[in-house]
């Protein structure tokens, strides 16, 4: 049996509004919903974020509370749900830290590069990493490119991040001209890529559907949803995040893998 698929919707990001899309969830119920559609299409996680009082990005505890709440009144334990601690130029790695103390996720997103910045930051980042090791907070860390990739490597290799096993998220298209993924940007990456990690993809821009065609055959795992792209691959606007779940879900059919659900997940990822 081919390696199964895990499937995290990414729902809307820290920058997009309404005007973007007018289904994109903003309000927990919003939220809620969306995460309860996207589990039937076949997702096993969801990629939160979590707004202010004016639709701006916020790592606001209690903002996140009341959205993980409404999450969880929903679908229960059948979904993974991990928070991100996204900067987005506003906050600093201490705040970045003391947000996931406080919160205490089931798993959280964290860039390496956002977290390190430069070696001054390394002992407080393995601090950090450590303390999620021993409270089984879950990371998975987000690689840009070749330089992070390898830089996630040394860390690993000098202790500063804690565990055997690892889950990583590689990106396409955040730094490219009118952020356009290319599924060809993927094969160096995957040179790279540790035997110990279980990797996963997201892809900016209307190639996404490409790119999860290429993870899904590269037996890595794949992100999707409208913090990334909201087009179909007909260039028609998709109606809501299930619907790029459920075109990855039949990618995957037609390639043989079969889906994991939240609890498989959990296993694959190697929650700590």
């Amino acid at each position: 049996m081919l390696n199964p698929l895990m499937i995290a919707a990414a729902p809307n990001g820290a920058r997009k509004t309404k005007t973007d899309h007018a289904c994109l969830p903003i309000q927990p119920s919003e939220l809620a919903q969306t995460a309860n559609d996207c589990l039937q299409a076949g997702c096993c996680m969801i990629h939160l974020h979590v707004r202010d009082k004016n639709d701006k990005h916020t790592l606001d505890p209690i903002q996140y509370k009341l959205a993980i709440e409404a999450i969880r009144n929903k679908v229960g334990d059948d979904l993974i749900i991990q928070i991100t601690t996204e900067a987005v130029g506003i906050y600093q790695p201490e705040q970045q830290i003391e947000i996931v103390k406080e919160i205490r996720p089931e798993a959280a997103s964290i860039a390496l590069r956002e977290f390190c910045p430069d070696s001054n930051h390394e002992k407080n980042a393995s601090e950090f990493f450590a303390w999620m090791f021993k409270e089984k907070v879950a990371p998975q860390y987000i690689l840009y490119d070749l330089d992070d990739l390898r830089r996630f490597q040394e860390y690993c290799g000098r202790g500063l991040i804690p565990g055997d096993n690892h889950s990583i998220l590689l990106v396409l298209g955040r730094y490219t001209a009118n952020q356009q993924s290319d599924p060809e940007d993927l094969k160096p990456l995957l040179s790279e890529v540790p035997p110990n990690c279980n990797w996963w993809l997201c892809a900016f821009g209307k190639s996404e559907s490409k790119c999860m065609e290429s993870v899904i055959k590269n037996q890595g795992h794949c992100r999707v949803g409208f913090e990334n792209n909201h087009f179909l691959p007909t260039g028609e606007v998709a109606s809501s995040n299930a619907d790029s779940v459920a075109l990855v879900s039949n990618f995957a059919s037609k390639s043989g893998r079969p889906l994991a659900n939240a609890d498989l997940a959990r296993k694959l990822m190697r929650f700590p």
